[in-house]
């Protein structure tokens, strides 16, 4: 269940690049879009303030609102690191955490 890891685009330059296959280049763009959603993403805490977004509490919360979706803070490592390939149940789950559609998982920003 675990791709290949390769260099972020930014890193090598588009003529150096050699083609990803189907599942690198999924493991990518979901790593991305699920990076990008966490980086906004801050939380409230007990006392009132607001922190970012953890993998841990991501994964507590996923377990508590979702405990059919199986999760853990290491899943989620391997998922925005583009080692691991998500299921359907914890794309949709995700989906529903962060309120955007399955879809934005799947799909490249589109350039212009």
């Amino acid at each position: 269940m675990v791709a290949d890891s390769q260099p972020e685009s930014s890193e090598v330059p588009e003529n150096e690049r050699e083609e990803l296959t189907p599942r690198q280049a999924a493991a990518a763009i979901f790593a991305s879009r699920l990076s990008g959603l966490i980086d906004k993403s801050v939380v409230s805490t007990e006392d009132g303030t607001t922190r970012g977004l953890t993998l841990y509490s991501l994964a507590q919360h996923l377990e508590l609102a979702y405990p059919d979706v199986p999760v853990s803070q290491s899943g989620l490592y391997r998922l925005i690191h583009g080692d691991a390939i998500p299921r359907l149940d914890l794309i949709i789950a995700l989906a529903r955490v962060f309120d955007v559609p399955p879809e934005y998982f799947v799909t490249e920003a589109k350039r212009g």
